[in-house]
């Protein structure tokens, strides 16, 4: 029986947490958290979401999405826009603020992965980040 200090879900803990304490310190030079640093990031890679997709796309809560949406808008970072399709969603875009921060937070974010992953080879460090985001996925892809 595996204890729980050896059980992949306590390394997947440690491995959030610490993650975001090494994006947190990096980013709040820019006045930014680690969750706003990301949801920076989703937004600029695609251009133009909804507050509905950047939730399903990071999996989290709907109320931690409007809030972080919310205050990444009232910092300057985002804009809301009324969809054309349907006037009770708003598209969420970056700013031009937004824009210059974002390939300082892609580089923090790989930084982050590589001091997580500095005792691995390559071939490990590129397999380990194929199965993380074949879980991500896998976990996205179900109900709860």
């Amino acid at each position: 029986m595996e204890h729980t200090m050896d059980s992949a879900l306590k390394a997947i803990s440690i491995l959030h947490r610490k993650s975001h304490i090494w994006l947190n310190n990096s980013c709040a030079q820019y006045g930014l958290t680690a969750a706003q640093a990301v949801v920076i990031c989703i937004v600029c890679d695609y251009h133009a979401l909804t507050q509905d997709e950047i939730t399903k796309r990071l999996g989290l809560d709907k109320s931690v999405i409007a809030k972080t949406v919310t205050k990444l808008e009232e910092t300057g970072f985002l804009m809301r826009t009324t969809n054309a399709r349907d006037k009770r969603t708003y598209d969420i875009r970056p700013t031009d603020r937004a824009l210059e921060v974002h390939p300082f937070v892609r580089e923090q974010m790989d930084v982050c992965f590589q001091r997580m992953t500095q005792q691995m080879t390559e071939d490990q460090r590129a397999e380990f980040r194929q199965l993380l985001k074949l879980a991500a996925e896998t976990t996205l892809a179900q109900e709860d």
